[in-house]
């Protein structure tokens, strides 16, 4: 019986990861399907958490999205997240700073998890939300949190890279590039996404160091290309100087 609850269990997080995804909706089909799952068991599991309110349904497509309480839920934890107010302040004033938008990752697995973010005033921003993934070479922020990570994990990236979809025609494919910018990362304190999750866009991350002397999460700057190659030093050592101001806030030492 305990064995058949913790199964049950397991099921439910699955599906609620799933909407982890950059798919916002999600079908009982395509949820089946992700799942390899029986189409009974996903309906009970989902039918029960649209009952609690942690999904939502929507009566015309049928297309299932999250709901309320998850979403409050999402909101309860970063609110509450000690990184995160204690990095607010200097994010905020990194923003008014270089005038563009700033983002705060933690890593997750092969991604980053994109914990706050500033948006800039200015006209033309990165899409990024708080709440949601990318691919960690595809950023500079995560660049900067693979370069932190073992060789052994660094390995078994590069191996499974070619099998990862380029999210522009910049995004790295070829483990011997990713390697050389790791390398370079950790030498230069920071690295540089190049239109590499979104065309057009520059990005310039540095890593941020807890009292465990261990690089937990980067901080970044994005903007257009036009503005940033303008002033790249400028963000670099800006970026630089923030990411080691929180480091210290949490008894880091950069």
């Amino acid at each position: 019986m305990e064995k058949a609850q913790i199964s049950s269990i397991v099921r439910a997080l699955d599906i609620l990861e799933c909407f982890m995804d950059s798919s916002v909706e999600w079908t009982l089909k395509n949820l089946v399907d992700r799942l390899d799952l029986p189409t009974t068991t996903v309906f009970r599991q989902v039918s029960t958490l649209v009952e609690r309110g942690y999904l939502k349904q929507d009566p015309v497509r049928k297309s299932y999205q999250a709901g309320p309480r998850l979403l409050l839920l999402c909101s309860t934890v970063l609110s509450r997240n000690d990184l995160r107010s204690i990095a607010r302040p200097e994010l905020e004033q990194l923003s008014a700073t270089v005038k563009e938008t700033v983002n705060l990752s933690l890593p997750l697995g092969r991604e980053i998890f994109y914990l706050d973010k500033v948006e800039t005033f200015r006209s033309v921003v990165c899409n990024t939300k708080v709440g949601t993934r990318a691919p960690a070479h595809a950023t500079s922020g995560g660049k900067i949190l693979l370069a932190a990570q073992s060789e052994k994990f660094v390995d078994d990236y590069c191996r499974d890279l070619p099998e990862m979809k380029p999210l522009t025609d910049k995004t790295i494919v070829l483990a011997d590039r990713l390697r050389a910018e790791l390398a370079q990362a950790r030498i230069n304190g920071y690295a540089i996404d190049d239109g590499e999750i979104e065309p057009g866009l520059i990005c310039v991350g540095a890593p941020i160091i807890s009292m465990n002397q261990k690089i937990t999460a980067a901080v970044s700057i994005a903007g257009p290309a036009f503005r940033m190659q303008e002033d790249l030093d400028f963000m670099i050592r800006e970026v630089k100087k923030t990411a080691a101001a929180i480091s210290r806030l949490l008894g880091g030492q950069p």
